[in-house]
């Protein structure tokens, strides 16, 4: 596989369902077609993003930029920025006023649901926020153009917040992961449009996850835990789970590319028991990392998962982000594997391409 840097600081952001590519960078959604720049839409910037988005350090410090997107078809992208969603008119080009998520929440991954008995079809997000207090968390439906209704609320001291919404055509049911720590660990299996919500499993680092697919044989998915090993599992219905795979770190972000599934490791620190501030300006690593590169890796449960390639993180603190490799969201049946490299040395901000 030959790796690729093609745009400098271009975020990854979703595929429509042309396989076009949409991605952000500095005031601007940018649909990439093939590798080139397609058409341009500029979008309203805060302050903080007009007067520092052009720096790579500044951004990654404010945590500036699109958190993460989705298209609801070809003509509609719905992204996350700041605490707001916002949907865009592609054939029009019009945004959306808006829709506040709440104090300090960002959608980590948002999720199409459809066809699945019992669920209404569109797009739904949990709550992503710090929550040391395990406050309640919701889960949330897209109704129309920024309105957004609770489907699901899961009860104060139950999870500090919702990592992933998976949706499993094969068990017609749908999957949420939580986090981060001690019982919210955990994965939920809902059904009947969330009037059934019950807690699989629990308690421990092995149940705690970000990216996860729904195949025949079970749920696929990477653990994502700073201070214990990482690994690959595949997940029964019972909660049984097997190892299929191993990774030297913890993994947030992920992708499915035609008939394979990417994952990728990140370097950040341990997560517990520390002051925010210190946590932030450390540059230890958490126990569970095993070193100072980030990795991707592709594969089956057929032929295993290969590390394809990785980066080293930069010399700053997590303040800065932490290492790692982000994906658009949304399947990707292209020729091209894309994603952006964050906190790294080498390819900083840039959206990458490796072909098949």
């Amino acid at each position: 596989m030959k790796v690729k840097s093609l745009l400098q600081q271009m975020t990854p952001l979703c595929f429509l369902p042309s396989d076009k590519l949409v991605c952000y960078r500095r005031g601007k959604l940018i649909i990439v077609n093939h590798e080139r720049i397609e058409c341009t839409y500029s979008i309203k910037l805060g302050k903080k993003e007009f007067l520092f988005g052009w720096n790579n350090l500044l951004s990654r410090f404010l945590r500036l930029g699109v958190r993460t997107a989705i298209a609801l078809d070809e003509g509609l992208v719905i992204f996350s920025m700041g605490n707001n969603l916002y949907e865009l008119d592609i054939k029009t080009g019009k945004l959306s006023t808006g829709y506040y998520c709440g104090k300090g929440v960002k959608p980590l991954i948002m999720t199409h649901l459809s066809g699945l008995k019992g669920f209404e079809d569109g797009l739904y997000y949990g709550d992503y926020l710090k929550n040391n207090d395990k406050n309640p968390v919701n889960i949330y439906h897209r109704i129309r153009k920024d309105k957004w209704d609770v489907v699901y609320t899961f009860k104060a001291g139950a999870i500090n917040h919702v990592h992933n919404v998976i949706p499993d055509p094969y068990r017609q049911c749908v999957w949420i992961f939580t986090g981060d720590f001690d019982d919210a660990a955990a994965i939920w299996k809902a059904t009947d449009g969330f009037k059934k919500v019950e807690r699989v499993v629990y308690g421990n680092q092995k149940w705690r996850g970000c990216v996860a697919f729904a195949i025949p044989d079970g749920i696929l998915y990477a653990t994502d835990t700073p201070f214990s090993r990482n690994h690959i599992y595949l997940m029964k219905e019972d909660g049984s789970a097997k190892k299929v795979g191993d990774l030297c770190g913890s993994c947030i972000y992920g992708s499915k590319w035609k008939d394979k599934y990417v994952f990728s490791s990140t370097v950040e620190p341990d997560g517990r028991d520390e002051s925010f501030k210190k946590l932030l300006c450390s540059k230890k690593r958490g126990s569970g990392i095993e070193d100072d590169y980030v990795r991707l890796y592709v594969g089956d449960l057929a032929n295993g998962f290969k590390e394809v390639y990785k980066e080293k993180k930069d010399w700053l603190p997590f303040l800065f982000q932490f290492g790692a490799f982000k994906f658009p969201v949304g399947t990707n049946n292209s020729e091209i594997l894309y994603f952006q490299p964050v906190a790294t040395k080498e390819h900083d901000l840039k959206l990458m391409a490796i072909r098949s």
